[in-house]
């Protein structure tokens, strides 16, 4: 069932049925369905002052005299697609009208055309024009005569606000999606992207203004998730100098994606140029065009066939189409897991088989970023399979690998770095992943990483040397050096600190001790080129300059033993610790009831006597989130 519009009138709901060809006739005070009418393909439906019904009907629009009327007549014929339909107090209609205009449509009372509102064409890419409406879906008008439209699209989601002339009064613009999202650009900080649309930032005004719209959804690029869509920018070499966008850092919420795609600016929108990863993420090469190019054993049907029957594609756009041929795709048999794409737009597959490799450039062409080397070079071990939702990703910055899930001999419940080749260091994450730190316990140490999940982008630089973040899955964010230093926690786990709820947002707002809520999926970071560094923040796009990363300063090399002894004498400290903090506490002798049965562990204490006397074991609480399994319960 699909309630496609709803009007009211003398207490009866009447409801457009769209899939069922009707309209349902309910008693508002009874709840109950007390007819049903017949109308083909219908839709928005509204009644005029008289009492009349006007009833969108496929490309017509149909007048009943009363709400008990069985038989319309068609008052307007030969629309495109419309939508909805709304009536001012002159008693003029307005329908929402898509097809190639996307227009608000005004008619007399009896159906003479008077005027169209926004300007004609379907949605595109470009520049980005305020007078043209995308998608107009429901309309209404207010006390003051202004029409108001509800624009059913995401480039941008938009209502405006229109007079009856046709001028635009107002937008509203927004929300993001949930986890919010965006990226600044590296290389020109007045523009900042989000999902295909760029937007002219005015640093000294505070202001933004959406100003192109350079992709929209395309079947070709559907995913599980979501599109992959042009998002995070990069500026490899090219002959031209030209911008170009990846999806590797925008697309999975919580760690890497098994495909990763590369596009290019045109200037107008973004063309898709190269792709790498597991052929079985990208539904075009599993169509029939594709078969004859998978390897032999492999099996293109499946969704996610055993690792011996998977394989791995690489593509390169040599006619400069946008769109995948046969004789331009490379499939091998092979399992990859977790693809990113480099600031040279080389493809960093995190686990493919053993092993962390490169897909490098080889040369670079007026058409397409590059030809990409078909023999990978292998970086490192391969990072560890993330215990939970989170990781599966790498950077790589000089002779460093990072990884963010360790490889062999660390821990995968930790990030970890190989230099040359060789695993070097891990910092221990024990609950990665959002699932994990769902049930994650409360930090009570500086420097503890709680639920790490992806990457907030590429390696920045710094006075001690490359750094990263990583996104905290409890409402903050995590920086580290590219050889494993921890330098900060941005913002706070959402159990220790308030969420981030500002009324009003003023600038140079120091929002250090706030959290930004668990599930906040889409931060990043970005270094811009005066040296400064901003995230965004995710959920509310706002962006934040990170400041004291100059104050910095690296200890000389010098050689730290560790001996047995050492490690006793650190225990014996945590020892003492815990014993002041016991004297300080006092002790009690605690009386413990028996009992012939054991007590139902259901959060409840009503089994237990009024009079039961209770121990804290720990005051901090690990409390589960909405969607965890457990049922921990505190005593």
């Amino acid at each position: 069932f699909v309630l496609s519009a709803l009007a009211v009138h003398d207490g009866v709901l009447v409801c457009s049925m769209i899939r069922q060809n009707e309209l349902l006739f309910v008693d508002a005070r009874e709840g109950k369905i007390t007819r049903r009418l017949p109308v083909q393909n219908p839709r928005g439906v509204a009644f005029d002052s008289k009492g009349a019904m006007l009833v969108l009907s496929g490309t017509s629009l149909l007048r009943f005299d009363s709400i008990r009327e069985s038989t319309g007549k068609a008052l307007i014929k030969g629309l495109e697609d419309p939508r909805h339909v709304a009536l001012d107090a002159q008693g003029r209609i307005y329908i929402s009208n898509r097809g190639n205009s996307h227009q608000i449509k005004i008619f007399t009372a009896d159906g003479k055309p008077v005027r169209s509102i926004g300007k004609p064409g379907a949605p595109s890419v470009g520049t980005y024009d305020p007078l043209h409406m995308n998608h107009p879906n429901g309309v209404a008008l207010d006390s003051q005569g202004r029409l108001w439209v509800a624009e059913a699209d995401n480039y941008p989601r938009r209502v405006s606000v229109w007079t009856q002339q046709g001028e635009l009064v107002r937008a509203f613009y927004g929300p993001t999606e949930y986890g919010g999202g965006g990226v600044l650009d590296s290389q020109d900080a007045t523009k900042f992207f989000y999902k295909g649309m760029e937007f002219a930032l005015d640093w000294k005004a505070g202001t933004d203004k959406l100003v192109r719209v350079f992709n929209r959804p395309d079947a070709l690029m559907e995913a599980h998730g979501g599109h992959y869509s042009p998002d995070y920018p990069l500026y490899p070499e090219d002959p031209r100098g030209r911008r170009y966008f990846t999806s590797c850092y925008t697309h999975n919420p919580t760690g890497g994606d098994n495909a990763a795609f590369i596009w290019r600016d045109d200037g107008t929108g973004a063309k898709l140029v190269a792709g790498a990863g597991d052929a079985h993420h990208w539904g075009i090469l599993r169509t029939p065009e594709f078969r004859s190019i998978w390897p032999e054993g492999t099996k293109p049907d499946e969704d996610n066939p055993r690792p011996e029957k998977q394989a791995m594609f690489i593509w390169v756009d040599r006619n400069d189409d946008g769109k995948p041929q046969t004789n331009e795709v490379t499939m091998k048999k092979e399992t990859v897991r977790g693809v990113t794409v480099a600031s040279d737009a080389s493809f960093i597959i995190a686990r493919q088989g053993e092993n962390t490799v490169r897909y490098a450039p080889l040369t670079s062409t007026s058409k397409t970023v590059f030809t990409p080397d078909l023999n990978p070079k292998m970086l490192a071990s391969a990072g560890g399979r993330p215990p939970s939702s989170g990781g599966d990703q790498t950077l790589v910055r000089g002779d460093w690998v990072i990884h963010a899930n360790a490889p062999l001999p660390f821990s995968p419940s930790s990030l970890g770095g190989s230099l040359k080749g060789e695993p070097r260091w891990s910092y221990p994450s024990p609950w990665p992943g959002l699932h994990a730190s769902h049930e994650a316990a409360v930090p009570d140490q500086p420097g503890q990483v709680i639920g790490h999940t992806r990457l907030l982008g590429d390696c920045f630089d710094s006075k001690v040397g490359p750094m990263f973040g990583i996104n905290g899955n409890m409402g903050n964010m995590y920086l580290l050096t590219a050889d494993g230093l921890f330098v900060s926690t941005l913002f706070h786990d959402i159990r220790l600190r308030p969420n981030w709820a500002a009324p009003v947002a003023v600038r140079d707002m120091d929002v250090t001790d706030v959290s930004l809520h668990d599930e906040n999926f889409w931060p990043s970071i970005t270094q811009t080129p005066d040296g400064k560094v901003f995230v965004v923040d995710g959920a509310r796009t706002s962006l934040v300059r990170v400041d004291g990363l100059d104050t910095l300063q690296r200890l000389p090399e010098q050689t730290l033993t560790v001996t047995a002894q050492d490690i006793d004498k650190a225990r014996a400290w945590f020892d003492r610790a815990e014993i002041k903090r016991q004297q300080q506490r006092g002790t009690e002798v605690l009386t413990v009831a028996t009992r012939g049965a054991g007590p139902s562990v259901d959060g409840s204490t009503d089994d237990w006597p009024a009079d039961t006397e209770w121990a804290f074991i720990d005051r901090r609480g690990t409390r589960a989130n909405f969607n965890s399994d457990s049922k921990p319960y505190e005593a």
